[in-house]
């Protein structure tokens, strides 16, 4: 098997195990447990990860992640204070819908990439918001605003109802 056959192969089995481990978690009804205390411990790992990934910018965490996990077809557009990031085909979403629908991606998507953001840039968490997931709409959207920093922390929190328009952000 060639490294890239290798490399697709691995980046399935990992998006299986943490869909089947948070289903897995959401039976036994400790996945915002776990949840909250994943988002703790990405704070602390955060600068670490960036270090070994050289990552130093808002594009190069969802770009290198995207690349190196080959889970959600992340792009992102830049306005003049802010950032678009949108998925619209994402293996993990996929996956856990079909083991069970329980949510993967606070604890294991958005909130290490939350993290990873802050630790890169002057961009506080309370500047970033998701809009929409592709585990309840058409696409994962989370928006970027690098205007002020502003204290608090990201609201994670999904919307009531998915907005329907996610196109992809110019590059």
């Amino acid at each position: 098997m060639d490294a890239e056959k290798t490399l697709a192969l691995l980046q399935n089995i990992y998006a299986a195990s943490i869909a089947e481990t948070a289903n897995t978690y959401d039976r036994l009804m400790v996945l915002d447990t776990i949840v909250d205390r994943r988002k703790q411990r990405h704070a602390q790992t955060a600068p670490f990860l960036n270090k070994q990934l050289g990552i130093e910018t808002v594009e190069e965490v969802f770009g290198k992640l995207s690349e190196i996990f080959g889970c959600a077809d992340w792009s992102v557009g830049k306005a003049d204070d802010s950032y678009v990031a949108t998925a619209t085909s994402c293996k993990l979403c996929a996956l856990s819908k079909k083991m069970g629908g329980a949510n993967p991606c606070s604890g294991w998507c958005l909130d290490p990439m939350f993290a990873m953001i802050t630790a890169a840039t002057k961009i506080d968490a309370g500047s970033i918001a998701v809009e929409s997931t592709l585990m309840t709409g058409d696409c994962c959207k989370v928006l970027i605003n690098t205007r002020a920093e502003q204290n608090g922390t990201a609201d994670t929190a999904l919307p009531s109802r998915p907005r329907a328009n996610c196109p992809t952000p110019a590059k």
